[in-house]
């Protein structure tokens, strides 16, 4: 009987252990993507042409999204965690003003 019990502790243990690697190489890719639109944003404003002016505003609408989708995200993960969710999960977001 307690095999049965240390098998299914060091299930639930890898299991989490699992998504925390999950969620790390998500928070990752996140912070990959939100650089390289803010890199591409300020070298469009810095073009000040209408076209760039245009793309730039396409891309931080897209920004927006990517930073509303890592939020709600960690939200979730945190909740999975037993975390607060209204507290900064390290996702380093940018207000989109």
């Amino acid at each position: 009987m307690s095999l049965i019990k240390t098998l299914a502790q060091s299930l639930k243990l890898y299991l989490e252990l699992r998504n925390k690697l999950a969620f790390f190489e998500i928070k990752n890719n996140h912070r990959k993507i939100k650089n390289e639109l803010i890199n591409e944003i300020e070298e469009l404003r810095a073009a000040g042409d209408s076209n760039s002016s245009d793309r730039a505003d396409l891309l931080r609408r897209r920004l927006k999204s990517e930073n509303d989708d890592f939020k709600h995200i960690s939200a979730v993960f945190l909740k999975t965690q037993g975390g607060d969710s209204s507290t900064d999960s390290g996702g380093d977001l940018h207000s989109s003003k």
